[in-house]
């Protein structure tokens, strides 16, 4: 097996495990003190790459901001909707991102829509039909629920950084873009718990869970494996973003048994569809 192949397996391992240890992180401690320290923790496990981020060409810089206040935003809704619906219903919905990135792609890049892609894009609104239906089981008023929308507005986000990429890594590499993005939402989350816990409290409330630390070494490790598979001559970017989308298997089952959610089994033949669907989008 090639040697991207498996940095490409682990890194959607891990991933998954990011999920579960974020949604802990969020059961026990306040969203904005885990988004902070979970910032903190993430660019100090960084900060070794500063001499390279240093040499960055500058003039990228401006778009490096603007995808930091993306993911600021991404990241909070996120985490909230996490936070507040069953993993095994809201982790599949990341699958949303490539769906929102071929529409960019058409409609700001004049890329255009193959026929696989086209197949997979209706594969993938059938699963979410499916995975709706087994969720008004668990939820109620799924189709109302706010944290729903949420997490799909988090991965149109996602997707709107993932364009940013795919426009900054062409002048910088991708330590450079880590540092400094990571750098910018440390100051933005930081900034925001300190106002908000002295607006609430009138003084700073620091809350702190082994689990935001496990959440930021998680993330950490699998971009930099993510990055590591990329980088590699033989490697192929359309295997190893539906590799990767393995992490949804991993929060699914472990984490739906972990939070002890219902009905596993049903979610997982829509979860396969999904997979099947993003597959598909990146072979075309």
């Amino acid at each position: 097996m090639h040697s991207w192949l498996v940095l490409a397996l682990v890194s959607g391992i891990v991933l998954g495990f990011f999920d579960i240890f974020r949604k802990m992180a969020t059961q026990k401690v306040s969203l904005i003190n885990v988004l902070a320290f979970y910032s903190m923790f993430s660019f100090l496990l960084l900060a070794y790459d500063y001499k390279n981020a240093l040499n960055m060409d500058f003039s990228i810089f401006p778009m490096i901001f603007l995808k930091a206040v993306i993911i600021y935003f991404c990241w909070i809704l996120g985490f909230l909707a996490f936070k507040h619906l069953p993993i095994s219903i809201v982790s599949p919905l990341k699958t949303l991102t490539p769906l929102f990135t071929i529409i960019f792609g058409i409609t700001l890049l004049g890329e255009s829509l193959s026929l696989l892609q086209g197949i997979g894009f209706i594969i993938i609104i059938a699963a979410y039909y499916m995975l709706g239906k087994n969720g008004k089981n668990e939820i109620k008023g799924f189709l109302k629920n706010k944290y729903l929308y949420l997490m799909v507005l988090s991965a149109f986000l996602s997707s709107l950084s993932g364009l940013i990429d795919k426009i900054a890594l062409k002048t910088i590499n991708s330590g450079q873009m880590q540092f400094w993005f990571m750098f910018l939402l440390m100051i933005f989350y930081t900034t925001t718990f300190f106002v908000t816990s002295y607006r609430e409290h009138k003084r700073i409330v620091i809350g702190f869970d082994y689990t935001i630390l496990l959440t930021s070494l998680a993330i950490v490790l699998s971009d930099r494996l993510y990055f590591i598979a990329v980088a590699m001559p033989t490697s192929q970017i359309s295997v190893i973003m539906p590799i990767r989308f393995i992490s949804v298997f991993i929060s699914v089952i472990l984490g739906g048994i972990i939070f002890k959610e219902q009905n596993l089994g049903g979610k997982m033949l829509g979860i396969c569809n999904m997979l099947i669907g993003v597959l598909l989008i990146f072979l075309g």
